[in-house]
């Protein structure tokens, strides 16, 4: 996991989730949620759909361009399979 933290601009961090077991994969994502709702933008690259799920805004890149955007409500742990599902669906159209 990579992460840099660019003070009150934008947080990046690269494949956040990994490395890590599933309970630590939680708690990581729980704080990068925690860090957004207060107000921190974060950038996260990653290829775990669970984590994806967790942003507002997700990018599709391929060969390094922008393919395409699926835009999301702020993250909501009672509808987090449902999103999981919504983006799933998403990358299955982008064939993916």
């Amino acid at each position: 996991m990579f992460t840099r933290d660019c003070g009150d601009g934008v947080h990046f961090t690269d494949e956040p989730t990994g490395a890590l077991n599933q309970a630590n994969t939680r708690e990581v994502l729980g704080l990068l949620t925690d860090l957004n709702r207060e107000g921190q933008s974060i950038l996260m690259v990653t290829h775990d759909l669970r984590a994806a799920a967790r942003g507002n805004r997700v990018l599709y890149l391929e060969d390094g361009k922008i393919c395409d955007e699926l835009a999301l409500e702020p993250y909501n742990e009672m509808e987090e399979k449902q999103r999981e599902r919504d983006v799933s669906q998403w990358l299955s159209r982008l064939r993916w």
